[in-house]
């Protein structure tokens, strides 16, 4: 029962993630009752039951039939996902160090799904927030404990991604990845630091590399809308996250892996 219980627990905050990720800094408290963007309709509790109501409702406001976005299930399975998946990395049945590393990954990674929100939408991370992963970050690896290179691997990715945004002038990658990439190396340590490192720029590559092709051919057929280009600002964040909870929950070590085929 626990890894549903922690499944429909991380779904239930992902639609508050959802809500914070699209009132950050808009003015907008997060107190506020939630409404349809279109026609402003107060939305009734049942309409607001995470997963279950968009799809009862056929994804679209029972007012004005206006399309909801997908974000929202989306946003909530994937927390869930991430809440289900992280007591395979930190399992804390009968294990006190492992509770307190699980609720500090589950916090960080809910303050990861709000930026990848934010990124997205804003193409910028708020220095509130990643400031928070990084301070949470350095707890758990104190808990972690582990050799020298599982502390330094957050100092390194930050020096990485620092040295591309101040050669590139911030054109090629912003000072809020560099901070983002300090707070994952300090949450995963080495091994699977550096392995989220590779994996973000293959996710971020192919991802990219596929919605250009997909644009270049629906502007070739249809004659609409051109989508990505190679000039075109795209948010990193995401890939490093994404690239983050695969290496912790596989306890991934590709530079192992890529020696072992090399030898």
């Amino acid at each position: 029962m626990i890894p549903f219980f922690l499944f429909v627990l991380g779904v239930l905050i992902g639609s508050f993630l959802n809500v914070l990720g699209l009132r950050w800094n808009s003015g907008k408290g997060i107190e506020g009752r939630s409404f349809c963007v279109v026609c402003k309709k107060d939305l009734p509790w049942w309409e607001l039951v995470p997963v279950i109501s968009f799809v009862g409702l056929g994804g679209k406001c029972s007012g004005c039939k206006s399309k909801i976005s997908w974000q929202y299930p989306l946003v909530e399975l994937w927390t869930g996902l991430i809440f289900l998946s992280l007591y395979s990395a930190f399992p804390f049945v009968f294990d006190l160090k492992g509770g307190f590393l699980y609720i500090l990954a589950a916090a960080i990674f809910c303050i990861y799904v709000v930026l990848t929100i934010y990124d997205v939408r804003h193409k910028i991370l708020p220095d509130e927030l990643v400031y928070a992963a990084i301070i949470l970050g350095f707890a758990s690896r104190l808990i972690q404990g582990g050799a020298l290179l599982d502390y330094l691997v957050g100092p390194i990715l930050f020096g990485f991604f620092g040295l591309i945004w101040l050669l590139s002038r911030g054109r090629a990658m912003g000072f809020g990845d560099a901070k983002l990439a300090l707070s994952l190396g300090l949450l995963l340590g080495a091994p699977a630091g550096f392995s989220a490192l590779v994996l973000a720029f293959w996710i971020g590559s192919v991802i990219t590399l596929t919605i250009m092709i997909l644009g270049r051919l629906r502007f070739a057929l249809f004659r609409s809308g051109k989508g990505l280009t190679m000039k075109s600002e795209i948010p990193f964040a995401p890939f490093l996250i994404l690239g983050a909870w695969i290496s912790l929950i596989y306890h991934l070590d590709l530079f192992h892996v890529l020696s072992f085929f090399n030898a």
